[in-house]
């Protein structure tokens, strides 16, 4: 593994190594639940003319989600830490317009939001299931990066989803995805802008999402 590769990046080098740069091996449950997931971010963050951080992008598939929608967005960076997974990534978005794909890791890199704003003109930092295999104080100092990077913005966005622990099916075996505390991230969320949409109203509870503005 790279240096201070926490590991987090294991399960989806594993899964490149068995079933190649497919689908399979961003460990989605199904294709579905990927859509529900970019729609709720899609719904709910004001993404029309901006420029879009895809952290942890995988395949890029949000891209082609959004083009999906209509939503005519200002530029979208594919950051992806797996390079099987970015080289596919660039192959699937080639003829994508305003369509950018970069191998980076979020988790070890500390200054890569600090340059996605300021070499790319970053304005929304998205994480879509790639918060689920770090564990809750990990992804806490992740986010934190992200969102200083995002508060130097005027109207700078985060928004990311993860495996709530309020959820009914909470003793359900997730894998190598781990359950978050929602309340502790709502505060965390709070304590840094009053301007916070929390979402838990789709799958039942099993997953949310928090958008935040500066």
């Amino acid at each position: 593994m790279p240096p201070n590769d926490s590991g987090y990046l294991e399960p989806y080098r594993e899964a490149v190594r068995e079933i190649g740069a497919s689908f399979g091996s961003l460990l989605w449950k199904s294709a579905d639940a990927q859509v529900t997931r970019f729609d709720v971010m899609i719904d709910t963050a004001d993404l029309h003319g901006r420029v879009i951080a895809d952290l942890g992008a995988g395949l890029g598939d949000l891209a082609r989600r959004l083009d999906e929608r209509k939503i005519e967005y200002g530029g979208y960076l594919a950051v992806e830490g797996v390079p099987e997974l970015a080289a596919e990534a660039g192959r699937r978005l080639a003829k994508v317009p305003e369509c950018t794909v970069l191998d980076g890791d979020f988790v070890s890199d500390h200054g890569l939001f600090a340059r996605l704003a300021k070499e790319h003109k970053a304005e929304v930092f998205a994480f879509s299931g790639s918060l689920n295999t770090l564990d809750q104080p990990e992804a806490e100092r992740v986010l934190d990066r992200a969102w200083d990077a995002a508060a130097r913005s005027k109207g700078g966005q985060v928004i990311f989803n993860f495996l709530s622990d309020r959820s009914r099916r909470v003793n359900e075996n997730t894998g190598p995805a781990r359950r978050f505390d929602t309340q502790r991230l709502v505060g965390w969320a709070l304590d840094r802008t009053p301007l916070v949409v929390l979402r838990h109203d789709y799958w039942d509870g099993h997953d949310a999402t928090i958008w935040m503005r500066a």
